[in-house]
């Protein structure tokens, strides 16, 4: 690992490329530990994200605000370790918060 510019930390893409491929696989071996951490509430937003409701929808549906919503997306994020509303998503599906099919 080398120091570039700023402080930062570079990267081999061979070492950055060993650490994704090991995040993949741990993921892969714990598909649903993560969704562990969110509460119930939370779980019950990404289902709705899960099937392609936007934060006013889910809103509704909840009796909730949509900054309320926008909170509990952004903890949600940050608990799963995603980058955005698709692998959020994603992993709503994969953990069967939601059916298959057309919603």
């Amino acid at each position: 690992m080398q120091a570039v510019g700023g402080g930062g930390a570079y990267l081999s893409p061979r070492v950055a490329g060993r650490v994704i491929a090991a995040m993949r696989a741990h993921r892969a071996a714990h598909p649903h530990r993560s969704l562990e951490r969110l509460t119930e509430r939370e779980r019950e937003v990404l289902a709705g994200l899960g099937a392609g409701l936007s934060n006013a929808e889910i809103a509704s549906r909840l009796h909730l605000v949509e900054g309320t919503v926008k909170a509990h997306v952004s903890a949600m994020l940050a608990k799963l370790g995603v980058r955005d509303r698709v692998e959020a998503a994603i992993s709503a599906y994969e953990a069967g918060l939601v059916p298959p099919g057309p919603r």
